[in-house]
């Protein structure tokens, strides 16, 4: 993978699921990352409270910004 770059944080496992899917589906390489304990909490509870990056690599950073804009807004 490229040098990746920060795309969206602190989400909630749900957002990051269809957020991931939906970038996944346009063929968008992504990295998950959660913050402090949050990876072990959502194992055990099936909830992350501390949050989640999602990072993607620095040249398509643009089009997962594009993609991920609300339909009313893209041109």
């Amino acid at each position: 993978m490229a040098k990746e770059k920060l795309l969206l944080s602190n989400l909630n496992t749900i957002e990051a699921e269809i957020i991931i899917a939906k970038l996944k589906s346009y063929g968008i390489p992504i990295l998950k990352k959660s913050k402090g304990t949050g990876e072990i909490m959502e194992i055990y509870t099936g909830v992350n409270l501390y949050g989640i990056d999602i990072y993607v690599p620095e040249d398509m950073v643009e089009l997962a910004e594009e993609l991920l804009k609300p339909e009313n807004e893209q041109k």
